[in-house]
């Protein structure tokens, strides 16, 4: 823990926005059973009552795509942290930060051969980017965050596409999607541990082509470098200047954000009524691809503007702030979910799989996460680190970090 009581308020703040991250995670994971993967359209239509209805609409115009770029964003910020730290006690800090990254793509494989919505084996590549872009300036980094958050490389592929009338090749061969739902299916419903990690492996090409064709890999790099601007300019360090700012910020993605939904929500249900048939326009699918990717952009940045200024309020800090030992122990509660979800939904697990809807599957994040943050804040009453973490720490440095917390060490024994 830092010395100085400027910082602190730093430290707790962003360990408390991962910590909803990882909440926001969750809950974008449990709504269809922790399936990591595409399942056939007919599970979806099968739960079409009012709750599961509502619960997936919650969670598409709320959830959905806005965690994992909220997570990104706090990963670029970290990144940051870490090379600055590094740099200061390393002379060769980019080749200690370079074997960081390759630990943690070890950690990101294994985890994906257990669930194949591993989001780890995704950000070790794009460290590297981050790595070689240390050394850019503010200006071309924030204008390289813009481009990519709102995924523009995909939208000129899409330009392109539309006008040379060919379709998107994929370097990566794939299974068309139908025959790999439903073999993905059949793995939740009956496979066995061993099948499923088979089948994890299988996918993992199909999961980096599924990344580049969405857009998704550019966007979490998009956020990778917004949080690394955001370190540069050492917003969490000086509320003073910064407050202003996270405001302006917070006011103009919440309208752009609004307007997006209602905007969207208005023409659905006039295409629905009216049955004008507009879903099958290139030109109104263009523009709702382009909407949709803003409006995942801007209502991350609602969400983190949001919670920041929350988090100025004392009121507020009582609710966010216990969210900081979640937060500090991120690296192993995401791995965590992992085990609650495998352990719920999968056949080798209690098997719940299409035996709960969308709607009770979000009401079970409640016991889930309340488990995570309970264990998380007596872990680490007795311990310097979460598991993962020291482990983490304790390879890129060649050396055991103490663990147990020397207060505790009787206690324990």
């Amino acid at each position: 823990m830092p010395s100085t009581t400027s910082s602190q308020p730093r430290i707790i703040t962003v360990d408390s926005l991962r910590g909803f991250a990882l909440l926001g995670i969750l809950a974008a994971h449990f709504i269809y059973w922790y399936s990591g993967g595409e399942l056939p359209q007919s599970v979806y239509e099968k739960f079409n009552d009012a709750g599961s209805i509502i619960a997936a609409s919650f969670s598409g115009i709320f959830i959905t795509g806005k965690f994992f770029t909220f997570f990104s964003f706090l990963f670029g910020l970290s990144f940051y942290l870490q090379m600055q730290s590094l740099q200061k006690k390393d002379e060769n800090f980019v080749v200690r930060y370079l074997w960081r990254l390759i630990i943690l793509g070890i950690i990101g494989l294994i985890h994906h051969a257990l669930w194949r919505g591993d989001i780890l084996s995704i950000y070790v590549p794009l460290g590297f980017v981050l790595l070689l872009a240390r050394n850019i300036s503010d200006r071309l980094l924030l204008i390289l965050a813009l481009l990519l958050l709102f995924n523009i490389p995909v939208r000129i592929i899409d330009i392109i596409n539309y006008f040379i009338h060919t379709p998107q090749v994929s370097a990566v061969p794939v299974l068309p999607v139908s025959d790999g739902a439903a073999r993905y299916y059949d793995v939740i419903k009956q496979g066995t541990f061993g099948a499923m990690i088979r089948d994890n492996w299988k996918a993992l090409a199909a999961k980096f082509d599924f990344q580049f064709s969405s857009g998704r890999i550019y966007i979490t790099l998009g956020f990778f470098m917004l949080g690394t601007y955001v370190g540069r300019k050492k917003w969490f360090e000086n509320p003073s200047i910064s407050k202003p700012i996270i405001k302006r910020l917070c006011k103009n993605s919440g309208w752009v954000s609004v307007g997006i939904i209602l905007f969207s929500i208005a023409l659905f249900t006039l295409n629905t009524a009216l049955k004008w048939g507009i879903e099958n326009n290139r030109y109104v699918q263009f523009v709702f691809s382009l909407l949709y990717d803003t409006a995942n952009a801007s209502l991350t940045v609602f969400y983190l503007s949001g919670l920041t200024l929350l988090m100025y309020r004392l009121r507020w800090q009582k609710v966010l702030y216990p969210l900081a030992p979640v937060g500090k122990m991120a690296l192993t509660v995401y791995l965590s979910q992992t085990f609650f979800g495998l352990l719920l939904f999968y056949h080798f697990g209690l098997g719940l799989f299409e035996k709960t809807s969308p709607g009770i599957n979000l009401l079970l994040i409640i016991p889930v996460f309340a488990i995570q943050v309970y264990v998380c804040r007596l872990w680490l009453k007795f311990f310097h680190y979460g598991p993962v973490e020291w482990l983490w720490r304790s390879l890129t440095f060649f050396k055991w970090y103490p663990f147990i917390k020397k207060n505790n060490i009787e206690i324990l024994e």
